[in-house]
């Protein structure tokens, strides 16, 4: 079977998804954890801000109970405040293709058709894959997901209009303030979505601008490409009040803005307002910093009305797209359903060989040499043309291995397990 436990921004808060979040660095130690305690050898693990989904292949246990041994190994790696396995989800087979299919074509994300989600789909996959942590099933699955959302994009107007939920939370500061080309901004993150953020922060005019960053030398080159300043990561937290937009966007497992720490540095009242814009999960702002005076916090899920305004006219392009999906998804499972075939037709070559050559031994001692070389000719075409009528009728009354029933039958009648 092929298995997905998930859970995103559709089932739990950002709170509870938080606590679910996997470092790239902490994928390979969950992986041999599960492989371990389970022997389930085959896995992709996504964790983005909207989603953390671990796929997985198997046949050594029932569905239901494989998911049950991966949420038990997800909490036990994670040690959540509660096992939350009410905000999971569960997929399997056909049910999982038809997901990653829609995640990676945009129809999942908060913001419809945004293109992040194909890059971050594309790093899990890649660093797993690098990790022998795949077989040839996930393999499969992910390079036709790469395809439909190809496909999507190019085939239906679901870009148009498109953003990103580091656009989104630029258009909020936007309509927040009188003139955002005004403003002073702090990015504290270099990674990817920081960088969006930065590009959208620029277009709209933004020039005074700092990036801190743990790793000071990814701070200085996303600076200097809009011309920008840094700031060292350990002197950040001096600089929050001179600032009228901090926007955080990191992978740390930890508050790095508090309250206090806010409070400490923050100017005398006098009229100055700050947003704080979070766009990190688990959380990097403490929320009671937005109860501070003067002071706007946003998180991810806070931008999910500025986001609704724009996805109407995105729907109309999700349900053009649909068939596209729906034929992907047909060739996948189509090649994983005659997966189940391969023993029967593997069976079936071997049984005819074994006949015509029993039957030819015989034969062979009373003929001469050229007599005996036209009769192999003729006699392995013709088990290679009965070979062929025989899958061929093989896969039609199996449903192309989909009948188990019928395919359980075709295989003691072959002797497949033999």
């Amino acid at each position: 079977m092929i298995g997905l436990l998930g859970i995103s921004h559709k089932t739990a808060s950002l709170d509870i998804r938080g606590q679910y979040t996997f470092l790239t660095e902490e994928i390979q130690p969950f992986y041999e954890e599960v492989q371990q305690a389970t022997d389930i050898t085959d896995m992709v693990v996504l964790s983005t801000c909207n989603r953390t989904e671990i796929y997985f292949s198997q046949n050594k246990y029932p569905s239901k109970r494989a998911f049950e041994l991966i949420l038990a190994q997800v909490n036990q790696f994670k040690k959540p405040e509660n096992s939350h396995a009410e905000y999971f989800y569960r997929k399997k087979d056909e049910d999982v293709a038809r997901h990653l299919f829609e995640v990676i074509a945009g129809f999942d994300s908060m913001v419809i058709g945004e293109d992040q989600i194909i890059g971050q789909v594309k790093d899990a996959y890649l660093h797993c894959t690098k990790a022998n942590m795949t077989d040839a099933v996930l393999m499969r699955l992910f390079q036709k997901s790469f395809e439909a959302g190809k496909r999507v994009r190019t085939e239906t107007a679901i870009k148009v209009g498109a953003t990103s939920v580091s656009a989104a939370a630029v258009e909020v500061c936007n309509n927040l303030v009188d003139d955002l080309s005004q403003k002073k901004v702090l990015l504290i993150g270099a990674g990817d979505t920081a960088g969006i953020a930065l590009q959208s922060l620029v277009k709209k005019g933004v020039t005074d601008f700092s990036v801190s960053n743990r790793t000071l030398e990814k701070a200085e080159h996303l600076a200097k490409r809009y011309n920008g300043s840094t700031i060292p990561f350990e002197h950040y937290p001096n600089h929050l009040a001179s600032h009228d937009i901090v926007m955080v966007v990191t992978s740390s497992p930890e508050y790095l803005i508090d309250k206090e720490m806010v409070t400490t540095v923050q100017k005398e009242p006098n009229g100055h307002q700050q947003i704080f814009i979070d766009l990190s999960v688990p959380r990097n702002v403490e929320e009671s910093v937005g109860t501070l005076p003067g002071v706007q916090l946003f998180g991810v899920d806070d931008l999910k009305q500025n986001i609704a305004e724009n996805t109407e006219k995105r729907m109309v392009a999700v349900e053009s797209a649909r068939p596209i999906i729906d034929e992907v998804v047909a060739e996948f499972c189509d090649w994983y359903a005659s997966r189940s075939l391969r023993p029967a037709i593997k069976a079936i070559k071997a049984n005819l060989q074994r006949v015509n050559q029993e039957e030819l031994s015989g034969y062979k001692k009373i003929d001469s040499e050229d007599v005996q070389r036209q009769v192999d000719e003729y006699t392995n075409h013709l088990t290679q043309r009965y070979a062929r009528i025989l899958i061929k009728n093989l896969k039609e009354i199996t449903d192309n291995g989909r009948d188990a029933e019928s395919l359980r039958i075709i295989n003691e009648l072959f002797k497949v397990n033999e």
